[in-house]
């Protein structure tokens, strides 16, 4: 409930906040007051002071009842009166039984009091508290009933945004829980999108779904590998046992151990296109980057292939489309085109037409065979994919996807597309530079 406690804590500092500050008004308040009629006293007692020296004062019209009273004491006469004996200010907690001292008539009121000596006499003035007392009162009070509305308005408000919190919390962890123990199927799937809470929902299912796609792949592409590398162990353990049998046979087993030999070389090559892979997936090859030329890379292959091409009963041909330098890896490119190259020889009958295509920020390869099927586009670029179901073909499965690899470290995209150019399907193989992912 971490959620609802956090609500609840939120609500608690704002409780105390609002008591602190509710101290803070009304003590203000109340030293503001006092100030005030410290000052309006004295000022009062200076005018009744001045009265007196010029003879202006009447006791008639001061009388010592009320909320302002005044009390006056001739040079010459005594009082019995406690509020001739103070000087300054004072209250009644300073007079002894003043509340008693019928000459005051201040029964049952608080009150401040100012004397001292004048020209003439001794002079009390005092003024009624019950005003203030009042307004502090009824500030008070309205304080405490906003403060009790405020403080049960933020615990009802803090609980039920803690507890939908909360509840939201509990779904991600749960979908997290299920997803940790092995249910990659489990979203989150927040019917809104409002807040953080669902945009880390919806990133959270984001992630899920493509762990769920790598997960998959990881298990399709094990399997492969299982199955690519179980044909060419077996046909070594065979050779290697009939190696073995040679004696028996007055033979010296040397076919034999070749054949194994190149059923070793086989699997090494599977695993060396793993580690080529891995290498160009890391981004280590970056720091080698220089300016290439495409199309002189492309007529550099051409005349490198061109030979085998045409052993193998192919024609490979130049498309320049305009003069374009990207920053790349050359050897990385020369192999991406031979890789291409070698697909196009093992997956195109003979007298197919290959075409390199190298230019205007392209770079790749197009046939005139049989192309591919356009549900299996996305397939064919996955490692250890092929269109072969029976696998019983020589190919690792691991051209385009080697291909797809180089291009991405060169910062391309991998466009594959039907051949419009041909009379078959045909098939259009290019790394696009500096352009978005696109299935034509």
């Amino acid at each position: 409930m971490s959620a609802l406690r956090q609500a609840l804590l939120l609500t608690a500092v704002f409780v105390a906040i609002l008591v602190s500050a509710g101290y803070f008004v009304v003590t203000e308040f109340q030293q503001g007051f006092d100030r005030r009629t410290r000052l309006d006293l004295q000022a009062r007692f200076d005018a009744l002071a001045n009265e007196i020296a010029t003879g202006e004062f009447t006791a008639a019209d001061h009388p010592d009842f009320g909320i302002e009273q005044v009390f006056f004491l001739p040079d010459g006469l005594t009082s019995s009166s406690p509020v001739f004996r103070y000087t300054g200010f004072f209250d009644d907690q300073d007079v002894d039984d003043l509340g008693d001292d019928p000459d005051t008539g201040s029964e049952g009121e608080d009150r401040l009091y100012f004397g001292g000596p004048i020209e003439g006499g001794r002079l009390v003035v005092s003024t009624g508290l019950g005003r203030q007392d009042l307004i502090r009162d009824t500030m008070i009070q309205t304080l405490l009933g906003v403060g009790i509305l405020s403080t049960l308005a933020a615990i009802l408000v803090g609980g039920i945004l803690g507890l939908r919190s909360q509840r939201r919390m509990s779904t991600v962890l749960d979908t997290l829980s299920r997803v940790a123990g092995g249910d990659l199927t489990a979203r989150i799937r927040p019917k809104r999108n409002r807040d953080d809470l669902d945009q880390l929902a919806h990133r959270l299912d984001e992630t899920v779904a493509q762990l769920e796609v790598l997960m998959r792949q990881m298990r399709e592409f094990s399997a492969n590998i299982a199955h690519d590398l179980k044909t060419p162990l077996a046909r070594l353990r065979l050779r290697l046992e009939s190696a073995l049998a040679a004696d028996e046979r007055n033979d010296d087993g040397s076919d034999e151990i070749r054949a194994a030999l190149e059923q070793a070389d086989r699997i090494m090559a599977i695993f060396d296109a793993f580690l080529r892979i891995a290498r160009l997936e890391s981004g280590a090859s970056r720091a080698s980057f220089e300016p290439v030329d495409l199309v002189a890379l492309a007529h550099e292959v051409a005349e490198i292939y061109g030979a085998v091409v045409e052993d193998g009963g192919r024609r490979l041909d130049v498309d320049a489309r305009g003069p374009a330098t990207v920053q790349g890896d050359r050897v990385l490119l020369i192999q991406m085109l031979a890789n291409l190259i070698e697909n196009g020889i093992r997956h195109t009958p003979e007298d197919t037409g290959l075409t390199l295509i190298a230019g205007a920020g392209e770079l790749g390869l197009a046939d005139t065979g049989p192309g591919i099927p356009p549900g299996d586009v996305d397939n064919v670029i996955r490692p250890m994919a092929r269109l072969d179901r029976s696998r019983s073909s020589e190919s690792t499965g691991l051209g385009l996807s080697l291909v797809k690899t180089i291009a991405e470290l060169h910062g391309a995209e991998l466009v594959i597309s039907e051949n419009t150019a041909s009379e078959t399907p045909g098939l259009v193989v290019r790394a696009v530079f500096a352009a978005k992912l696109t299935h034509l």
